[in-house]
């Protein structure tokens, strides 16, 4: 597993040595946020800046933005003795800082290991995704059960490529207490297809004095499943992770509320993996749990909120920054080698029509091992909500 290391020098200097480079305008304008901003959105904006270099294939600069924005990450939320000292100061202290939700960190690993499946680094991948499934678990300084079901998929599915079927089988087998009857893939699988759809997961101010947090589904977005068109065939994709779901929770538990760092769970229970259990058709695969069609989610709102410290007695209003170019849904399928090195991407909205101007064609990528990946979005990461 790769160490986030780089000196605090360097660090300063990435912003401007990427931005250095022939970028398009938006790509550069995310570039120049990083120094220019407040100091205290500096991870932010480098999350928010790789995501869309990512999108627009600037692999390269987005895998150092990455790195830069988990070397921040990772000083305050690694499994240690010390950094969980350092966790127990930081809601008083530091929270202006943004290190993101535990969802946030999550995602910040898997895009980390998507860029390793695309150079054909599988244990790295690997390593990345065991990592975001580590920052799932950490639910305010309380360790609950990771739920993350796309991290366990890649995680099995990095195995399944590198042959290591112990560990593949073994990931796989958890992966379904969460995903009952979820479509494994079998030892002729080697490509990998993963999109994404709709926007992030946004957070609000509520409550007297702002000082509690709103999670609401993002908005402007009809989309709501996935068709790939390859070889003459027409498969679905799964829908395998919400986006909102897992802002909304933690360890599959719905949030009510977190107030200076204090979690408080709703009396109810809930279970996700019922609600993605059924594929077979659009109507039933996007369930209530994944904020699917007719707004089931739209007007409830899961609750969340964290009051920080503008001195040392005073509380301010709740932080309701987000990391805005994360998508609310994403879908992946697994099959043989295809013989056709591009596919087409459908989208299809709530009663099942295709969204035209929403289809894409994608290539398929393949290593040197004969391992492959597609990997695409609904609209481009510039397309956002704002809190």
């Amino acid at each position: 597993m790769r160490h986030y290391l780089m000196t605090a020098l360097l660090w300063a200097m990435l912003p401007a040595a990427v931005s250095a480079t022939a970028l398009p305008p938006p790509l550069t304008q995310a570039v120049q946020r990083i120094s220019s901003d407040e100091p205290n959105n500096r991870v932010l904006n480098q999350l928010q800046a790789a995501t869309l270099a990512l999108d627009l294939g600037y692999r390269e600069e987005s895998g150092e933005l990455f790195d830069a924005a988990l070397n921040g990450i990772t000083t305050v939320y690694a499994n240690s003795e010390q950094a969980a000292r350092a966790r127990s100061l930081w809601y008083d202290e530091g929270a202006k800082d943004f290190k993101g939700e535990p969802y946030e960190r999550a995602m910040a690993f898997y895009y980390r290991g998507l860029l390793d499946m695309y150079a054909g680094d599988y244990e790295n991948a690997r390593a990345s995704f065991k990592s975001g499934l580590l920052q799932d678990a950490f639910a305010e300084e309380e360790q609950h059960r990771a739920d993350f079901a796309l991290l366990m998929f890649l995680e099995a599915w990095s195995s399944h490529v590198l042959g290591a079927r112990g560990l593949a089988s073994e990931r796989f087998e958890e992966l379904l207490t969460f995903r009952p009857g979820f479509g494994l893939p079998d030892d002729s699988h080697r490509l990998l297809v993963m999109v994404e759809t709709g926007k992030a997961p946004r957070k609000l101010q509520d409550g007297i004095g702002g000082n509690i947090l709103v999670y609401r589904p993002g908005k402007r977005f009809r989309e709501e499943a996935v068709r790939l068109r390859v070889d003459g065939r027409t498969l679905d994709l799964n829908p395998i992770e919400s986006i909102f779901w897992q802002a909304s929770s933690r360890g599959g538990r719905p949030i009510d509320s977190i107030l200076e760092g204090q979690v408080q769970f709703k009396q109810t229970t809930q279970n996700v993996s019922a609600d993605v259990s059924g594929v077979a058709a659009h109507a039933t695969m996007l369930a209530p749990a994944f904020g699917a069609a007719g707004g089931v989610f739209a007007g409830v709102a899961a609750v969340a909120g964290v009051a920080t410290l503008a001195t040392s007695q005073v509380k301010a209003r709740a932080d309701h920054r987000f990391w805005n170019n994360l998508p609310d849904k994403v879908h992946v399928l697994t099959l043989p080698m295809p013989a056709a090195r591009q596919v087409q991407i459908e989208f299809l909205d709530a009663n099942g029509a295709v969204i035209p101007e929403l289809t894409q064609a994608v290539s398929v990528e393949v290593d040197n091992a004969g391992r492959g990946v597609v990997w695409a979005r609904a609209r481009r990461a510039t397309d956002v909500d704002r809190p």
